[in-house]
């Protein structure tokens, strides 16, 4: 009898057991001169040896720092940046931004009022380059990318506190950056920008712009025509968005579109905005009466227990906790402790998440703002089992490694077909549905060299299958 075994943290309905989850700590660097306000996280294998780096960034300390994996979980610290353009290291995340196969860092430095982007060499080490430092740059504040113009290559889009500014640059193709549109028009929307996400909200295949304006109190997104023209609309400006300042995307309740997961401030309260699939949000209040939601900060979202749905990792800055909120499925949440212990959580200011020690289960990465810490908590208490035979086993995927062209042979007999691929942090990058069996053809030329998860399902069930881009 044939098995199929879940290689990654990805979507998979019955097949898990889920333990009492709990979460180990270990300090990545707490280290004065290079964590004094650690204020954010993001992960990726960054130096091509098949593990999860983290990259960290100091506020108080000027520092952009990478910490090397050696693949169980210990870390050795580089010094990305620690010059003029890193003084007040505030927001960092990771995107290919140049298209060469490997990871590179887009970043906020609020005290040097730029939007910057580091260049990977391909084996962790970086190059800075500044993409603006105007007016609009006046304390940057979150930053981020997508062919917002259709022409092939990847622009960005950034978001400034002090200069209550939201603007788009275009790319010119060699990573030279032009203003494209300035969306900032003096209203609520953009006053006091924390957060920018990018999103396909509408799912009309054109990457759209959900913000968090903490001043403007206010949740919005910006629809994109596909040649970069936006138009604003606003998801909730009520008391409910008192210091909007965090969010993310995806869909939270399983009616197959995207929904806002989000965090107040001032509100203190974690919320969701269900999208009624013409986006019209109707909201929803996770949690405002815990200690984990006494200043929001940081979120994010990833399928912890591994059941199918997207849960939340929090981080709130005054209650100084971690936290997470087990989703059932419909977008009914239950919180839990990931850690209020000081040492790790005092000024919690940023999550994410990875597979840091390569279980196959996400691991949750922390910076925290006034204990000058990054850390990660080993994750336990997923239980990964087998999964019977089914007429899925007989789905092809080739060649793989792949190097430009995914070949994708269904069996006959499937009905209600959807195919998902992911990338190893569990983000959708690619969504196809078929009511036809037949043999798909997919462009990965442009995907990062790496490691993705492709989802197969149907009415039938459900399989996930591991491809290496080379």
């Amino acid at each position: 009898m044939k098995h199929i075994i879940t290689l990654a943290a990805l979507f998979l309905s019955s097949s898990l057991l889920v333990a009492q989850i709990t979460f180990s700590p270990n300090i990545i660097d707490n280290a004065e001169p290079t964590a004094n306000a650690a204020n954010t996280v993001t992960t990726g294998d960054f130096d091509g040896d098949g593990d999860i780096d983290v990259i960290g960034g100091a506020y108080q300390a000027d520092h952009f720092s990478i910490y090397r994996n050696d693949g169980n979980g210990n870390f050795t610290r580089s010094t990305i940046d620690n010059g003029a353009t890193a003084d007040g290291a505030r927001f960092a995340t990771t995107f290919d931004l140049d298209e060469d196969g490997d990871l590179d860092i887009l970043a906020t430095s609020s005290n040097a009022d730029a939007y910057l982007w580091y260049e990977n060499d391909g084996g962790g080490l970086f190059t800075p380059h500044v993409i603006d430092n105007s007016a609009l740059a006046n304390e940057a504040y979150s930053i981020g990318a997508a062919d917002f113009d259709n022409d092939g290559d990847m622009d960005i889009v950034g978001g400034a506190n002090a200069g209550d500014a939201l603007v788009v640059f275009a790319n010119d193709g060699n990573e030279n950056f032009l203003i494209l549109n300035v969306l900032s028009v003096g209203d609520n929307r953009t006053n006091g920008v924390r957060v920018v996400k990018v999103a396909d909200v509408d799912q009309d295949t054109n990457p759209d712009i959900v913000v968090a304006a903490f001043a403007g109190d206010t949740f919005s997104w910006y629809e994109n025509d596909g040649n970069g023209v936006f138009t604003p609309h606003t998801i909730d400006d009520s008391v409910n968005a008192d210091g909007a300042t965090a969010i993310d995307v995806a869909d939270l309740d399983g009616d197959g579109d995207m929904d806002i997961a989000a965090g107040s401030n001032s509100a203190d309260q974690f919320l969701w905005y269900e999208n009624d699939g013409s986006e019209n949000f109707s909201t929803h209040i996770i949690d405002n009466t815990s200690s984990f939601t006494n200043g929001p900060r940081g979120l994010s979202l990833v399928d912890l227990e591994q059941d199918g749905d997207m849960d939340i990792i929090t981080a709130a800055i005054t209650g100084d906790a971690f936290a997470w909120y087990e989703n059932d499925g419909s977008g009914v949440f239950t919180g839990a402790e990931i850690s209020t212990d000081l040492t790790y959580s005092d000024g919690a200011f940023a999550v994410t998440s990875a597979d840091i020690d390569g279980d196959l289960v996400e691991d949750i990465i922390t910076a925290a703002n006034i204990a000058d810490a990054f850390s990660w908590f080993k994750t336990e208490g997923v239980i990964i089992l087998e999964v019977g035979t089914n007429i899925l086993e007989d789905v092809k995927v080739y060649p793989n490694p792949v190097y430009d062209q995914l070949n994708v042979k269904l069996p006959a007999g499937l009905s209600e077909v959807e195919i998902l691929i992911f990338d190893n942090f569990g983000k959708m990058l690619w969504q196809y549905r078929s009511e036809n069996q037949e043999t798909l053809r997919m462009d990965m030329s442009q995907f990062a060299t790496g490691i993705y998860y492709m989802k197969v399902s149907s009415s039938e069930g459900i399989i996930t299958k591991k491809i290496i881009k080379k």
